[in-house]
């Protein structure tokens, strides 16, 4: 039986590709999951304080700023690159369920443009946090895809 760590420069060059793919993923994944922790986490905190609990959690007013802001600079940033042909790299796939989903991309323009007003003023709705877990959900999709990606090959 023939060596495959051994011998041509074939198998040597395809074993490169093959780790510089997985690294690549990988890399990937760990973005992915960083920022599905913190909008995830972000939520959490918005929905506390929307409730008036927070004086019950170990959560500062810091953290709800802290949050606020997150959300806020996401959200400007996804209804940007909705708005543009060419999305930007990172967010091309999430952009690419938007576009391919059910409700029309102007809609989810809207949604956000509405999510970013209200956190402005410092206020967040029921429609609000639908909107934060339908991108959420999308995010997770995304990353559930990826991870089936990496353990496919």
């Amino acid at each position: 039986m023939k060596d495959l760590n051994k011998g041509s420069f074939y198998n040597q060059e395809r074993r490169w590709v093959y780790m510089r793919d997985l690294g690549a993923i990988s890399t990937k994944l760990q973005r992915e999951g960083e920022l599905l922790k913190r909008l995830n986490d972000a939520l959490l905190i918005l929905e506390v304080d929307a409730l008036g609990r927070i004086s019950e959690v170990d959560i500062s007013s810091e953290d709800v700023i802290k949050s606020r802001k997150f959300i806020i600079e996401f959200a400007q940033r996804l209804c940007s690159v909705l708005k543009q042909e060419a999305p930007s790299i990172d967010l091309a796939p999430i952009v690419n369920h938007f576009k391919s989903g059910m409700k029309p991309v102007e809609d989810w323009i809207e949604d956000l443009e509405r999510l970013i007003e209200h956190l402005q003023n410092n206020r967040i709705v029921d429609d609000d946090v639908v909107v934060i877990e339908d991108i959420l959900s999308l995010l997770d999709d995304q990353f559930t895809e990826d991870l089936r990606r990496l353990y496919l090959r």
